[in-house]
């Protein structure tokens, strides 16, 4: 099919080529030979009278006109995915539909996992994918390939629109056992202590505590880094080290974990989690569907706000 000239095939290869940065790579996506979306891109150059991308090296760089086109080309392509998922009417109930969600292993614990029972049984043929806090998702998301994106104020994009979910500040963890604090501590005696922390590696951000302690300037002698919140608890047993954790975090782990929790005595401000979707999903049924539904269940989830446990 063509239009105003262009084959609409060569957008797929466009997007593509500006997303992967390599015609190899590009052509093994889209199970072409490489003779054949070399081809196609010397199609796109003679249409936009543009070259696009160029060689830098080991990888394809865009020129500016090409940055253009990306967007462009996403964009299009992901307003041709929700017209082909347009039905008439919109029935939850009769729904079947997979959405993607960036969020943190925290946020599945105290907010996704405790919603399952309740969508399993009013959207039978609704299912998630949850998908990791990284560079590649971050990007994704950026393009419109992921759905939604539960992330804190900090780190909100700009771009695309957001409602406010819940908050949540932190507690401090040790052995329940721990040799030396007792119902509290002080500035000092926290940055004296080793600590275990996440550290969520590749190009990702870090997480809200990481980053307000690097824009204090405050360094921390990290005992045990870990790639996940949950997994926090896990180092503690046993060991002088502690742990800052989400309170809401905390309060999940079960009775006779072997740990205690005690006040932070840092003036470390709350985290204010959000849920984000793409800027061009705005009047999509399905995407406002269950961005009601998530706000709906942080409201009363967290309606009563958090016990007081330490």
């Amino acid at each position: 099919m063509r239009l105003d000239r262009l084959d609409m095939n060569l957008i797929i290869a466009l997007e593509a080529i500006l997303r992967l940065r390599s015609v190899t790579l590009a052509a093994n996506e889209l199970c072409l030979t490489q003779p054949a979306l070399s081809q196609a891109l010397r199609r796109l150059r003679d249409h936009f009278g543009d070259p696009i991308v160029r060689q830098v090296g080991r990888q394809m760089q865009p020129t500016e006109f090409g940055e253009q086109l990306g967007r462009a080309a996403t964009q299009l392509l992901n307003d041709t995915r929700h017209f082909s998922q347009m039905r008439p009417g919109f029935d939850p109930a009769k729904m079947r539909r997979r959405f993607s969600i960036i969020a943190s292993d925290f946020v599945l614990k105290v907010l996704i996992a405790p919603m399952l029972p309740e969508l399993a049984q009013e959207s039978p043929g609704v299912s998630l994918q949850l998908v990791p806090i990284d560079g590649p998702s971050d990007a994704s998301f950026q393009r419109g390939e992921i759905d939604f994106a539960v992330v804190p104020s900090r780190f909100l994009y700009p771009e695309h629109p957001h409602v406010h979910l819940f908050e949540d500040d932190f507690v401090c963890v040790l052995w329940e056992n721990h040799p030396t604090i007792g119902d509290s501590m002080d500035t000092s005696t926290y940055l004296s202590m080793r600590h275990v922390v996440t550290a969520f590696g590749g190009s990702w951000r870090g997480s809200h505590f990481e980053q307000w302690i690097d824009d204090k300037g405050l360094e921390l002698d990290v005992a045990c880094s870990v790639p996940s919140f949950t997994m926090l608890a896990e180092c503690l047993r046993g060991t002088p080290w502690i742990a800052t954790m989400h309170r809401r975090l905390w309060e999940s782990l079960p009775p006779g974990s072997g740990l205690r929790a005690v006040p932070m005595p840092l003036n470390v401000p709350p985290i204010s989690e959000n849920l984000q979707w793409h800027a061009s999903r705005e009047a999509n049924a399905s995407i406002t569907w269950m961005r009601d539904r998530i706000l709906s269940w942080a409201q009363r989830g967290f309606e009563n706000g958090a016990r007081n446990s330490c």
